[in-house]
């Protein structure tokens, strides 16, 4: 008779759980369907540093030939757990907050608490910029001025064609994949940390990429 309560409990025990784990899954996945937002502008551009202030979420960059800033973002709310059903956040009040002036532009959403942002920025080659982001990934494709990336945690790529005249890459705790024409060079490794550093004489720019936790991977075509 023990045996049979038991195992009737267990098997009840088991079908919350599996109800739970669907009704979150379920939950997160109407969240997400019925409440993400899509932000679009251009910017005129006029030799500005670029700036991007990011809490949560995934950058991408690309170069183009044209003179001015693309940009597209989708906000959703953060689905750090099943309780994000019932997050404060407010899409509807969230828009794009962009501060210009004559040296840099300055790119963030008004509000980030609670919400996950994928952005896209479409930057004239020439643009140099600078991406703060606490967690997630950055992609940075083809730009020919300075790039500077300080990450929290997450992973960030790097390809690249031009000659940089110095390049500093480094991850606190984490991996750095470095690679020439398609081979990969040697990188410092201590502990848990590992870095690359390099100067060139003749090249022009930098490039620095700073990830806490984490990892790099950069290419250099």
């Amino acid at each position: 008779m023990k045996m049979l309560i038991k195992k009737i409990s267990i098997a009840i025990l088991s079908s919350i759980m599996v109800v739970c784990a669907a009704f979150s899954t379920l939950a997160n996945t109407q969240v997400q369907a019925h409440s993400d937002k899509m932000l679009n502008q251009s910017y005129d551009y006029h030799g500005q540093q670029v700036l991007l202030d990011l809490d949560v979420g995934s950058a991408e960059v690309f170069a183009t030939d044209e003179q001015d800033i693309r940009i597209e973002v989708r906000v959703s709310h953060s689905q750090s757990s099943w309780f994000s059903l019932w997050t404060t956040a407010d899409l509807d009040d969230i828009d794009l907050e962009v501060k210009q002036t004559s040296n840099y532009i300055k790119l963030k959403l008004s509000d980030q608490d609670d919400v996950r942002q994928q952005w896209k920025i479409y930057l004239p080659r020439q643009a140099a910029i600078d991406l703060n982001v606490g967690v997630g990934k950055i992609e940075v494709n083809n730009m020919e001025s300075d790039v500077n990336i300080d990450l929290g945690v997450g992973h960030a790529q790097v390809n690249y064609g031009i000659l940089y005249g110095s390049v500093a890459l480094e991850s606190g705790v984490g991996e750095v994949n470095m690679a020439h024409l398609g081979r990969l060079v040697t990188v410092e490794q201590n502990f848990v940390r590992q870095a690359y550093y390099h100067k060139e004489g003749a090249g022009f720019g930098q490039l620095s990429v700073n990830v806490g936790v984490g990892q790099i991977d950069v290419e250099h075509f």
